[in-house]
């Protein structure tokens, strides 16, 4: 039951994630925020989650996890319902940092819940469809709501709405919950850990960086709100099928190669958004496929991580890096987009991509370099 609650918890914090596309478009289209400040607004968000879940570690250290838990919860939703009719990146920076420190707390609960089961992959599996799925119908219900008002407002209010589920959620909450005592073991990484660590960020920054502009994009060609849900819908609900379909044959696949492949083909599929742009039909497909690719490669990132260090030291810090990724190249993408124009995102992430298959592909295995 504690770490049911717990999934709740964190996938409510995670809900940010799939509205993005949605809620982000709505701010442009609103006038409440200029296109090209969008890619700020998202790397603001997701450093503000880095750091509020390293807090949020810290807190339950020494805290009781249902106070944590639902102070958190109630913070974030006073602080999305403040944010109802507001603009201007001054105020929608300063407000979506604080959201993301709460937010960032809230997933703690969930990973330090799942750092403490016997099973900690299937855990992390069930976590990854219910905040998944969970995001999936949220994106879909909001475009159908427009008639009755602002889209931002209404995301944020749904955003809100959750957060008090959440508090919800951690009145059932056991008192203590804790991460395991561990003994600090400073060791630098690798090279090739490195390699493999930054490679990690390209994949999840270059993914980031289409999902944040994918609703404006839409937009600009021409596409109403109703169909942005149901593109983003499609592709959550594929990135479940592709996450599942990973942990079913993962291990029979080599983790490098398979990374360059997938990057390879993110980069046709940022080409076939941009071929597809003016056809509903083709651009469900490709979203569909993006979002199967998008979590069928994750998990790859961290076999290759343990091919070159069994002892798994390497791997503490993927999350790390692949939200950095996630923050930092979102905002390179949006000046990018500030001197061209929004299909420059498709350009710049399959650049990215091309580079990744590149730098996984000429990579040398821990066996060759030995």
């Amino acid at each position: 039951m504690a770490l049911a609650q717990a999934i709740v918890i964190g996938s409510c914090g995670l809900l940010i994630l799939g509205v993005h596309p949605v809620f982000l478009g709505a701010l442009v289209q609103e006038q409440r925020l200029g296109d090209a400040q969008l890619g700020n607004l998202v790397t603001i968000e997701m450093l503000a989650i880095v750091i509020g879940s390293i807090g949020g570690i810290a807190l339950l250290k020494r805290l009781d996890a249902r106070f944590v838990a639902c102070l958190a919860s109630l913070a974030l939703a006073a602080i999305d319902a403040s944010l109802r009719g507001r603009g201007g990146m001054a105020v929608l920076g300063t407000g979506r940092a604080a959201a993301g420190l709460c937010e960032g707390v809230m997933v703690a609960v969930a990973l330090v819940a799942i750092s403490r089961v016997a099973r900690v992959e299937r855990a992390s599996a069930i976590f990854l469809a219910v905040q998944t799925l969970l995001q999936a119908v949220v994106a879909a219900v909001l475009p159908q709501l427009a008639g009755m008002g602002s889209r931002t407002d209404l995301a944020l209010m749904a955003l809100a709405g959750f957060a008090v589920v959440s508090a919800g959620s951690a009145l059932l909450l056991p008192a203590a919950i804790r991460p395991a005592e561990t003994h600090e073991q400073r060791s630098g990484l690798s090279g090739r850990a490195l390699v493999a660590l930054s490679g990690s960020g390209l994949f999840l920054g270059a993914i980031v960086s289409v999902w944040g502009y994918f609703g404006l994009w839409l937009i600009h060609h021409g596409h109403a709100p109703a169909f942005e849900g149901t593109a983003v819908s499609t592709c959550l609900v594929a990135q479940v099928v592709g996450a599942l379909v990973a942990a079913r044959i993962g291990e029979r696949l080599p983790s490098r190669m398979t990374i360059a492949t997938c990057a390879l083909a993110g980069a046709g599929l940022v080409g076939l958004f941009q071929l597809a742009r003016a056809d509903q039909a083709a651009i469900l497909g490709v979203s569909a496929a993006f979002g199967f690719v998008w979590l069928f490669t994750l998990p790859f990132f961290a076999g290759w991580l343990v091919e070159i260090d069994p002892a798994r030291q390497a791997v503490l810090y993927l999350t790390a890096f692949q939200l950095g990724g996630a923050a930092l190249l979102p905002s390179v993408a949006g000046e990018l987009v500030g001197l061209g124009s929004i299909d420059v995102i498709l350009l710049f992430s399959g650049a990215v991509f091309v580079v990744l298959a590149a730098v996984a592909a000429l990579s040398r295995s821990p066996r060759a370099a030995a």
